[in-house]
């Protein structure tokens, strides 16, 4: 399944900023919230610092969503 996740984080820079991804988990990862450990190290490897409020497409509000071309998102795959 793939799973769309919103990090609210810094950026390089320091400065507020939202990360957008999608996540390709099992059910079974999703279901244990391993999507979000990997939304969160791959958010790290592009640069972007903590402290992380993670949402999934389940949870987040929907105008957040709407307003991200999930087309550009990278695909990260849990099992890599």
């Amino acid at each position: 399944m793939k799973i769309k996740c919103v990090l609210a984080c810094h950026n390089a820079s320091g400065e507020p900023d939202f990360y957008f991804c999608i996540v390709q988990c099992s059910e079974t990862e999703y279901q244990l919230g391993q999507h979000y450990d990997v939304a969160e190290s791959f958010a790290k490897e592009q640069g972007y610092e903590g402290p992380f409020v993670l949402f999934d497409e389940h949870e987040s509000p929907d105008w957040l969503l709407e307003r991200f071309v999930w087309e550009s998102a990278s695909v990260v795959d849990t099992s890599k």
